[in-house]
């Protein structure tokens, strides 16, 4: 009777055992799904590491002009890439998601950008792409800023050249000759030299 019973214990832990490790084996050929949200981080990660390609992360149904348009953000080499979430997870809404960040660039040419935008994803064939590299442009705002800060620029030395040439003309630059570069005063000189 004493065999019987030592007998089943064995086979119940060989059946036990058995069952456990096909449950094991089973689970560890199942493939792991990555959450939308970890493969969206990862392309950023990937991205800014340079781990990936800049051509292998984008968008593969965009158009060959759209493409090479957006990957020309990339044409310097080598450069510092990194975009770094700014303001939790990524906002997905079917197969397109946007992410807050921060970006930073510079490349060895001299051109750098450090600003907060908005990445675009898009999901072709379960998996995600960047939708586009539009985050690597400079903001409107700042190219108004810098178009407008030329323009003053260019006025206000056009505007001081013709003072110096009105004051070298008339023989009257002495003491005018520190008022032409203060705008405040340029009226006066402008009557002055009528």
């Amino acid at each position: 009777m004493l065999n019987v019973r030592r007998y089943r214990r064995v086979l119940h832990r060989i059946l036990l055992s058995s069952a456990l490790l096909g449950v094991m084996s089973i689970s560890s050929q199942a493939p792991t799904s990555i959450s939308d949200v970890d493969q969206i981080k990862e392309l950023m990660t990937s991205l800014s590491s340079q781990a990936k390609k800049p051509a292998d992360v984008l968008d593969p149904m965009l158009s060959a002009a759209i493409r090479k348009k957006n990957l020309g953000h990339f044409s310097a080499s080598p450069y510092e890439l990194n975009v770094v979430p700014d303001g939790g997870a990524p906002s997905i809404s079917g197969d397109t998601a946007t992410v807050p960040v921060r970006v930073h660039y510079k490349a060895e040419d001299g051109n750098s950008l450090d600003v907060s935008a908005t990445v675009q994803f898009v999901r072709r064939g379960g998996n995600w792409y960047f939708a586009n590299y539009d985050f690597m442009k400079w903001p409107v705002f700042l190219i108004i800023v810098l178009v407008l800060g030329i323009s003053a620029g260019i006025a206000y030395a056009a505007t001081v050249l013709v003072l110096w040439r009105r004051l070298t003309k008339q023989k009257t630059q002495g003491a005018n000759i520190v008022k032409m570069f203060v705008p405040f005063f340029w009226p006066f000189l402008f009557r002055q030299t009528r």
